[in-house]
């Protein structure tokens, strides 16, 4: 399940309603059947590949696409740690291909190659040829709005993903059968959160003599998905989504790591830090760290940690039970009643792009495999491959996450898959909306064989109601020459702000000496010129 999860919730956006497929059939299973004799189209198509996926010119939704739609693909692939040098080069170069399948594209680069005319204004084609596509923007509010550029136009058509849990992915894990042993109750505050750790590192809650529990640990490492221990216990005190660290009231948008509460949210973190709490690798170690921890193969060691679903550090695979004794802690409250939870829904980056190297008979045929990618159908086919291997109609008994008769479910082996040829393992433009995530049928035991998302449903619950009522957008657009000064201030302040976060809560730092200069450290980086730069982005597309 953990590589599944984490592909699935990198992508994560939106909330939106039911969208169901205007084409496309779930009754498919991978014999598609051309719609007219003449020759296909090609297309020259440049993507990132998935670690899981064989080849993508042999791999079998590959081949049901060019049939389908009468095209052929001409791939210019690169594994997907590489994808945003590549692409940054091949758009620098201008050797770039007719279609970007699966660019991850910000909104930056959209605007920037579109005013440029590399990459073709989809506006018309997409009224045209893509009825999937204009039912999605009837159906979800804010997706059109979130894809238009401040020019009125369209570039880029983005993957929509309704992962529930990846909304609310900022989780504290907690050992339950510790707290069972010790007689504590689920902590709902910081107060009683500081007496449970207390109470792991004294009290040997593992039962083995020996004083090896840690209380808290994290994985500082940026790419360990809310590994970081900061993003959910600063949330008590004032909001952090680990980001780009901006709050947001009555419109305007403001900075959270200058402001007391996050000094008072440093300071008990300092003090778990000081009492030995908290893990010192804490801020340095990534997941591998983080997991052996987790699957301590004596005992266990480990009494609670952050990470955005528990398989990433403790082992969820058949026939393994120490997952099982680890549960969500809700959102504590601090001690000014703040209780905050991280929410990070919204209208990503761009998947899609058609450049002006197509043809217009190309470039209709690369919208038509735009707007089938917005199915049901393909959402299926191209993350779980042909009906009957992975996946299947369910049977009238089975319930999906809501109780609700249950529509598809997948097979318990999926989530173990290595390597694969079947489908696209969740590359490129798609829609995905909540209805259909959760219509998948799942066991009633959300600890059992094949219950993790249905244990994941449940321990957001917890969290869900507790996000901020105002916040930034994911993402946004912002004029080209914005958006460069933006990204340069953004790296220097962000470091900055994580850096002293570390050094404060370790102590190298102390909060009653070097506060006050680390405030002006942050004007000092122009603090002000970037939060205007965001005001400005924010207004140009909500205050129109």
């Amino acid at each position: 399940m953990n590589n599944k999860i984490m592909a699935c919730c990198a992508w994560a956006i939106s909330l939106v309603l039911l969208v169901t497929a205007c084409s496309g059939n779930p009754d498919a299973n991978m014999e598609a059947v051309p719609k007219d004799g003449n020759a296909p189209i090609t297309l020259s198509v440049f993507s990132g590949q998935r670690a899981d996926v064989e080849n993508l010119e042999t791999n079998t939704f590959s081949k049901y696409v060019e049939k389908k739609l009468n095209i052929k693909f001409k791939w210019e692939v690169v594994p997907n740690a590489g994808l945003n040098d590549k692409k940054q080069l091949l758009l620098a170069s201008g050797d770039y291909p007719e279609v970007f399948l699966d660019g991850n594209l910000t909104q930056a680069e959209q605007l920037k190659y579109g005013q440029q005319g590399v990459f073709i204004p989809l506006n018309d084609l997409i009224d045209q040829y893509a009825p999937n596509v204009k039912k999605a923007f009837k159906d979800i509010p804010y997706l059109q709005k979130g894809m238009t550029a401040p020019d009125g136009k369209i570039y880029a058509i983005p993957q929509i993903n309704e992962c529930y849990h990846c909304w609310y992915a900022q989780k504290l894990w907690i050992n339950t059968k510790w707290l069972e042993k010790l007689g504590l109750s689920m902590p709902t505050t910081t107060e009683e959160y500081y007496q449970v750790l207390k109470a792991f590192k004294e009290k040997d809650p593992n039962g083995n003599g020996k004083a090896d529990e840690i209380p808290l640990s994290g994985a500082g490492d940026p790419a360990t998905w809310h590994g970081n221990i900061d993003g959910f216990l600063m949330s008590a005190f004032i909001y952090n989504n680990s980001a780009d660290y901006f709050t947001m009231k009555d419109g305007k948008v403001d900075f959270a790591p200058n402001k007391p509460e996050w000094k008072k949210g440093l300071e008990y973190m300092n003090r778990l830090y000081k009492e030995g709490l908290i893990d010192q690798a804490s801020f340095t170690q990534n997941q591998d760290g983080l997991k052996q921890l987790g699957n301590n193969p004596d005992t266990a060691i480990l009494g609670s940690f952050t990470a955005g679903h528990i398989g990433m550090v403790v082992d969820t695979a058949p026939g393994k039970t120490r997952h099982k004794d680890y549960d969500a802690v809700p959102p504590l409250k601090g001690p000014d009643g703040v209780q905050l939870s991280g929410y990070f829904a919204g209208v990503g980056n761009g998947t899609f792009a058609i450049t002006n190297k197509a043809s217009k008979e190309k470039a209709i045929a690369a919208m038509k495999l735009a707007d089938y990618m917005y199915t049901e159908e393909a959402a299926l086919l191209s993350i779980f491959g042909p009906e009957g291997k992975w996946w299947s109609k369910a049977k009238p008994d089975e319930k999906d996450v809501r109780g609700r008769p249950a529509k598809y479910v997948t097979a318990p082996e999926f989530d173990s898959i290595q390597q694969q040829n079947e489908h696209w393992s969740q590359m490129g433009s798609s829609l995905r909306t909540r209805d259909y995530r959760e219509s998948f049928a799942v066991p009633q035991d959300p600890l059992g064989n094949g219950g993790y998302e249905y244990r994941l449903y449940l321990a957001t619950q917890k969290y869900e109601k507790y996000q901020p009522k105002e916040m930034y957008p994911v993402s946004i657009f912002m004029d080209p020459q914005d958006a460069d000064a933006a990204n340069q201030l953004r790296t220097t302040i962000n470091a900055y702000v994580k850096t002293s976060m570390v050094e404060f809560i370790i102590g190298r730092k102390n909060l009653n000496n070097d506060w006050d200069a680390y405030v002006k450290g942050l004007d000092g980086l122009n603090l002000p010129q970037y939060m205007k730069i965001y005001q400005k982005a924010y207004d140009s597309v909500y205050k129109k």
